[in-house]
């Protein structure tokens, strides 16, 4: 047992001294950065924006691809499944991916603990209540009052998981019925309501389409000024918001992560970041990395949970 153990310590630290020297080579070709949205909307800017950040900082060229579907789960199970050596990066919406995907839907094809490791957050933004620009509804209590007047027959459209779990949570409160409609895009779901295919949706902010009734916060926002609180709108149940991230396979070496950190943190922080994502109506989110992301997912996920257990949320088609 002796020599067989006295065996193994040179194996186990040329093992961990190889580790180390793939690490100090990271990185040494193209990164790919996965994104669970179509190309144009407001998460795929937040993926492109920070992926100039991490090709600055590493030097090298960085790819973005764009995977829409499953609302997000098929490119979140390509990162979860791909090797885990800093090449294959994972940036989206942890709300959705995360936290509300894993309460609407059954089963996941990955787990959003432990099938990943998470760097650093990116951005915060709140979602607002639209409905079309021309419309002569004004208040959250003037579209209860329209859908309610529609017997049953009203619409809603929805392109990500936040915007059907935010609208199927009003309709809970505010006691109204509308079928649910899919869509593969935001500019679709702007499209469809502009057409008059839907009578409402849940927005992010990033294209200010439509007209906002209400954010999906419990205070205002310095990035929507103008637009009352959920609290204002009578809707005390809500404080739902958007928060992105980025996160890489399980098992990533730690130094790796600790440079893919470095970058996007780097960036995160400084005014060029503010001013760009103030346009888009977000906000950065500054130094949660590492277990501190991982606490907040799994405290998100307790909350979003509740959320689709009070609005009886289906899971989506």
């Amino acid at each position: 047992m002796r020599l067989v153990a006295s065996a193994l310590v040179p194996i186990a630290l040329s093992m961990a001294t190889f580790d180390r020297l793939l690490a100090q080579e990271y990185p040494n070709k193209d990164i790919n950065i996965v994104v669970g949205y179509s190309a144009g909307s407001g998460p795929d800017l937040v993926a492109r924006y920070f992926a100039e950040a991490i090709r600055e900082g590493s030097g090298k060229n960085v790819i973005v691809d764009n995977r829409p579907g499953a609302l997000t789960n098929i490119a979140v199970q390509r990162v979860a499944k791909s090797k885990p050596d800093g090449y294959t990066v994972l940036i989206t919406s942890g709300n959705s991916s995360w936290a509300i995907n894993g309460a609407i839907f059954k089963e996941l094809p990955f787990d959003p603990i432990n099938d990943f490791t998470p760097v650093t957050s990116l951005i915060t933004t709140p979602f607002a209540i639209a409905v079309a620009e021309g419309s002569k509804l004004q208040s959250i209590a003037d579209l209860t009052s329209f859908l309610k007047s529609k017997n049953g027959l009203a619409k809603y459209g929805y392109p990500n998981s936040i915007s059907f779990a935010c609208a199927e949570l009003y309709k809970h409160v505010a006691g109204v019925a509308a079928t649910a409609v899919p869509y593969k895009s935001i500019l679709d779901t702007h499209s469809a309501l502009s057409n008059g295919e839907i009578d409402f949706f849940v927005t992010d902010l990033t294209f200010r389409k439509g007209k906002l009734l209400s954010l999906t916060t419990q205070l205002r926002s310095p990035v929507a000024v103008g637009v009352p609180s959920a609290q204002e709108e009578g809707l005390s149940d809500f404080d739902l918001f958007a928060w992105f991230g980025v996160w890489v396979p399980k098992n990533t070496p730690a130094d790796v992560v600790e440079k893919l950190t470095e970058w996007v943190s780097k960036s995160v922080k400084t005014q060029k970041t503010k001013n760009y994502f103030s346009k888009l109506g977000m906000e950065p989110w500054v130094d949660v990395s590492g277990e501190k992301l991982r606490e907040f997912t799994r405290a998100e996920m307790v909350k979003w949970k509740k959320v689709a257990d009070i609005a009886k949320i289906p899971a989506p088609q």
